[in-house]
Formats: structure tokens, C-alpha cells, sequence
């Protein structure tokens, strides 16, 4: 049988469940079906034994103990008889009956021709771009970010954003048509805040670094309503009312005013994207769906869908557990969710997606799932397929963050505190390298840190900020990934001349065997970080690889190998390696340095 990339993500595996499928055929009774639901496949039953000695692959043989009234270890040994009149030996070396498992140990030989060959041609890295379900389920709006203007982009966005982009690239290797977009807060009591703050100052305005300096007004203004009495608190209540109602009208000078803050507030935003080499296909903004919010509670009063209560307008959701969604105050004004309602008909029918996922911090858990049931009694079909990626913060030891008090690290302090952690072991290029160089490679080195630091974690826990862990070369860490591509590029630079012919049998020792598992494995992580969202999947496995290549290269010599065709055989094997940290790299949005 021709195994290849080209068919399957895991050709091993569909090529292990084809023959089970008519091992089973021969020993069920007639007419009962080899897969025994249709929501399991043979394929999703094959997983991985504990330890790497107890086989490649087990199959679980309890359900079908069931139907042959048999025990497990019964089962997996009449499949066993089965499969060995038919299993290819070059391809499985050796069966093995562990209790209720049949348990296969693939040829090295076979495992290195398909992972290199498919690595070499690059078919290891377009096959998932072939995925029929996803091609059918149409386009996926992935939306990230969602930074309000007048405040500072902080450490806490920079998580946001990391996962984000992440998932837009995992989705788009995986074969879906993704639409990334943003969402700015740019209107709201904070920005009001802001404005009132600035209309009292005198300061001039800088020529950058704007969130930083129109999110101190809006620190200070919340300072200023904390410390008021009572009567001056209604005061500045009233000023900042007289704000908002003027933003609403869109005219006069607090409008005005607005306009140039708010471009200057999204030119600090594009800086930022543009170093963490993210992009959008699309940004919506608060202030465009404002009044469509209003009119869609409007049409859905008139269609029966949202009633009164208590002055107020929504939909009773207490037998789904979600309460009572309110669409519009008792005062007549919409509320943020109701916003989100306008911007995803929005969506929906601008756009024309099918599938649309959200990126926004735990705090929203409950917000999102009103949300979707709302679209769904709205009569949007989309609403099956809205999904909330919820993540946890980024924890300082001074506790958390908030830019309403002023104490927050920012993005900007984030970059340079990893930048200043990462300028010493830089020192020792400075004779060698032009500074060019050095500033590009301490750049990638901080881009690393930042993105492996925001995702290598799961999307659920909580991140504690560590410098030191973030930067280090020796731990999970981006600057340890990029350090081991680095190396590897180095290596392969050394051996250019090297020449010869692969003969795959020549690749079997544990070290080489277990570099070839991690490198084929890699579709498979890719494929159920897109399932799950959860890029910290493809952060952990990109770390074990590179584990995996030092090593490798540790305890068996690549460029001093007694022999030439044992240099050329390990070379192929750092190469491969380095193709797939690089692919792996590049999903997680970081651009590896070539050499370090």
C-alpha cells in the first residue's frame, strides 16, 4: 500500500484502520458493523500507549468483547491472527496483546521514509489544507483584540492578541477560510472621562505614545470622581453626561475632539500590531453599531421577541439558566450586549459567515452565552456556530491589572523589560554581527517571549508574568525554540557539502526514531489545536521537539560522524527538523532568527 501525506493527516493511522476494518469484518458476526457508532471512527480509537515501549499505536478491544461474548484479551488476539495474513511487515514490524489492547509497533524504516519524504516535499504541510470539512463549512470570522481607545494597550491585551492571531493561522493551515477582525471600544463613559480630564489640561500633546498619554486622563479623571464630594461628584457627573450626549449628536468640538484622539489612539494600536506582525482583514468600531443597537431592539419589539419588564426591554432567559437579557434600560439606553447583537447581524449578513469565534477574556463567559441564545430566538442560523474562546488574565505580583487606577504594565513596558532581559546575552554578537543584525535578531528574541510566554499556557489558566522564565534559553521559552531552529541552521550551514542517498533503514536509533515520531505527530497537534483552540497545544509539542533535537544532537554526532553517509543521514534528519520548528514557528506567529 503507497502511504502519503496527500490522503491523510495520519496516514499510518489510515492505513492501521483500513486493515482493522477487515480484521473486524472477518471475526463480528455477520452484518454487524465494524465501527460500532457513528460519531467514533476505527482512526479516533488508535491512540498512543503510556510508554513509548509498549507499542506505537494501541486499539482498545472492550466494546467489541461485548458483541463476541469474549474477553478483551480474547478479541485483541484473534485480531491479531487476522491482521498478520494481512499487514504489510515493512510497514508494521511487530503486534503485541497488551490486556484488552492490540498494540502495533510501526518499521522505523517506514517511519522514516513517510515523514522525511513528506517533509522534503512539503506535502506534510499542505495536506490539512485539504480538509473537505472545512472547505463545507464556509467562512469563519475569527475576532480578536478588542482594545478601547483613550486607554493603553496593556499586558493583558497582549495575551488577546497572541491567541488570536495564533488561532487565525492554525485555522488557515487547517483549511478554513478565516477572516480575522478587530472590534474597537471607541466610545463609552471611559472615553468621556477622558475628554473631560483633557479638555482641563494645559499639556502638550506628544508625538507618540498616545494610549499612554490620553490613558493617564482617563486614570486621573477616575481619580478625581473617587476623591470628590458629593456635590462635586454630581458636577463632574453632569459635565461628562454633557460629553457623551455631544458625541452621540456627532458635532461641536467634544466631537471633534474625539475624532483626533481616537486616530491617534488607533495609530498607537497599528504601531503595536505592526511589531507583533499582526493583521486584520477587517475593524469594526463601537461607534459605528451605536444607533443600529437601538433600531434592532426596535425590530424585535415590533416582531414580539422583546418585551417590558419593569420599564425596561429583553427576554426572559431564566429556564435556560441565563437569567433575563436586557436589550434596553429602563432610561431608554442600549446596553454593551445589545451592541453585539448589532454587530453580529453585522456579520452575518456583510460578511456572509458561517462560523463566528469570539477571543475575549473569562470575565464575558456569561455575556457570550446570552448571546448566542438571543441570536438563536433572533431566528440567525449563524448562532450554532458562535463560539466564545475564553481565556484567563495575565497575573502580576502586584495583583491585577486595571487601567481605571493607573497601575497596569503596558505593553510597551512588557516589550522593553524582555527587551532590557535579552540585551546581555546579545552582547557577545556585538563583534561579530552589524547592529542591524543584533537589533533584528534581540527583536525576534522579544517578539518570542512575548507570544511563546501568552501561549504556551492553556487558554484557561492563568498566566504569571516572569521575565526571567520568559527570556531564558534553556526552558520553555520562544527564545529556547528559537535558539534550538538557530542551531539547527547552523549545523546544516556547516555540513552543506555533505552528499549522498538516503537509505531510511539507517535511521533507527531511539534518538533519531523519537525526533521522526515528534516530526510526524505535527499535523496531529496542528489539527487538535484548531479543534479545541488551543494553541498552547502546538506551544507544548514545539517544546518537546526541541527537547527532543538537542538531544539528538547531544549524543550522536551529526557533522563529527566517523562516516560521510552517517553525516549526510543525520543532516537530512536536522533539516527535516528544522522545517517543521519553522512551520510550527510561523503558526504561532513567530518569525525565527537564522542563526544566534
Amino acid at each position: 500500500m503507497g502511504l502519503g501525506f496527500t490522503k491523510s493527516s495520519e496516514p499510518l493511522k489510515a492505513y492501521l484502520s483500513e486493515q482493522l476494518a477487515r480484521a473486524l469484518t472477518k471475526i463480528l458476526p455477520r452484518g454487524e458493523p465494524a465501527t460500532l457508532s457513528t460519531e467514533t471512527s476505527l482512526e479516533s480509537l488508535l491512540a498512543r500507549p503510556p510508554q513509548r515501549s509498549m507499542g506505537d499505536y494501541a486499539f482498545p478491544c472492550f466494546a467489541y468483547a461485548k458483541i463476541l461474548r469474549i474477553g478483551p484479551p480474547q478479541v485483541a488476539q484473534l485480531l491479531k491472527t487476522e491482521l498478520l495474513t494481512r499487514l504489510e511487515t515493512s510497514i508494521v514490524a511487530q503486534l503485541e496483546v497488551v490486556g484488552g489492547f492490540l498494540n502495533f509497533f510501526v518499521a522505523g524504516e517506514s517511519l522514516a521514509r513517510l515523514t522525511l519524504i513528506a517533509i522534503a516535499d512539503h506535502s506534510l504541510f499542505a495536506v490539512l489544507k485539504n480538509n473537505s470539512e472545512a472547505a463545507a463549512s464556509g467562512k469563519v470570522m475569527l475576532e480578536f483584540s478588542q482594545p478601547n481607545t483613550h486607554k493603553e494597550f496593556h499586558i493583558g491585551h497582549a495575551r488577546n492578541v497572541c491567541l488570536g492571531d495564533a488561532l487565525t493561522r492554525i485555522f488557515a493551515y487547517n483549511g478554513y477560510e478565516v477572516m480575522p477582525v478587530n472590534y474597537i471600544g471607541d466610545e463609552g463613559t471611559h472615553v468621556a472621562k477622558c475628554l473631560w480630564q483633557l479638555k482641563q489640561s494645559k499639556e502638550a500633546k506628544p508625538s507618540s505614545g498616545f494610549g499612554k498619554w490620553y490613558g493617564s486622563f482617563y486614570a486621573r479623571a477616575s481619580h478625581r470622581l473617587e476623591q470628590a464630594s458629593s456635590t462635586e461628584k454630581i458636577t463632574i457627573q453632569r459635565e461628562i453626561a454633557e460629553i457623551l450626549s455631544n458625541l452621540e449628536s456627532q458635532k461641536g468640538s467634544d466631537y471633534e475632539l474625539w475624532q483626533q484622539s481616537r486616530a491617534d489612539c488607533m495609530q498607537d494600536f497599528t504601531e503595536i500590531y505592526a511589531q507583533l506582525g499582526v493583521k486584520f482583514a477587517h475593524i469594526f468600531y463601537e461607534s459605528e453599531v451605536s444607533q443600529e443597537s437601538q433600531s434592532i431592539v426596535d425590530e424585535y419589539i415590533a416582531k414580539g421577541l422583546f418585551v417590558e419588564s419593569q420599564g425596561a426591554w429583553g427576554i426572559n432567559l431564566e429556564s435556560s439558566g441565563l437569567g433575563f437579557f436586557m436589550a434596553r434600560k429602563s432610561d431608554g439606553t442600549s446596553l454593551y450586549i445589545t451592541k453585539d447583537l448589532a454587530l453580529a447581524r453585522r456579520k452575518f449578513k456583510d460578511f456572509a459567515i458561517a462560523r463566528s469565534i469570539y477571543v475575549v477574556g473569562n470575565e464575558q463567559n456569561f455575556h457570550f452565552r446570552q448571546l448566542f441564545k438571543v441570536l438563536a430566538l433572533m431566528g440567525f442560523p449563524q448562532a450554532a456556530q458562535c463560539h466564545h474562546v475564553s481565556y484567563a488574565h495575565v497575573k502580576l505580583v502586584e495583583g491585577k491589572i486595571s487601567s481605571r487606577g493607573g497601575t497596569i504594565v503596558t505593553y510597551r513596558q512588557l516589550y522593553q523589560l524582555l527587551d532590557q532581559e535579552l540585551a546581555r546575552p546579545m552582547e557577545k554578537y556585538r563583534e561579530q554581527w552589524s547592529p542591524a543584525e543584533i537589533a533584528k535578531v534581540r527583536h525576534q528574541l522579544v517578539i518570542s517571549a512575548i507570544k511563546y510566554g501568552m501561549l504556551a499556557s492553556d487558554p484557561q489558566k492563568e498566566i504569571v508574568f516572569d521575565p526571567e522564565a520568559w527570556t531564558s534559553f534553556e526552558g520553555s521559552s520562544g527564545p529556547y525554540l528559537l535558539y534550538c531552529y538557530a542551531r539547527a541552521q547552523s549545523i546544516l550551514r556547516k555540513g552543506a557539502s555533505a552528499v549522498g542517498e538516503l537509505d531510511y533503514a539507517r535511521l533507527l536509533h531511539p534518538l533519531e526514531v523519537e525526533l521522526l515520531w515528534m516530526m510526524y505527530d505535527f499535523n496531529e497537534v496542528v489539527a487538535q489545536a484548531c479543534s479545541l483552540y488551543k494553541p498552547s497545544l502546538l506551544s507544548q509539542h514545539l517544546f518537546v521537539l526541541g527537547k527532543a533535537f538537542n538531544r539528538f544532537y547531544a549524543e550522536l554526532s551529526v557533522l563529527a560522524a566517523p562516516e560521510e553517509s552517517t553525516r549526510y543521514h543525520r543532516l537530512a534528519l536536522v533539516k527535516a527538523f528544522a522545517q517543521v520548528m519553522h512551520r510550527g514557528l510561523d503558526l504561532l506567529g513567530i518569525e525565527p532568527a537564522e542563526r544566534m
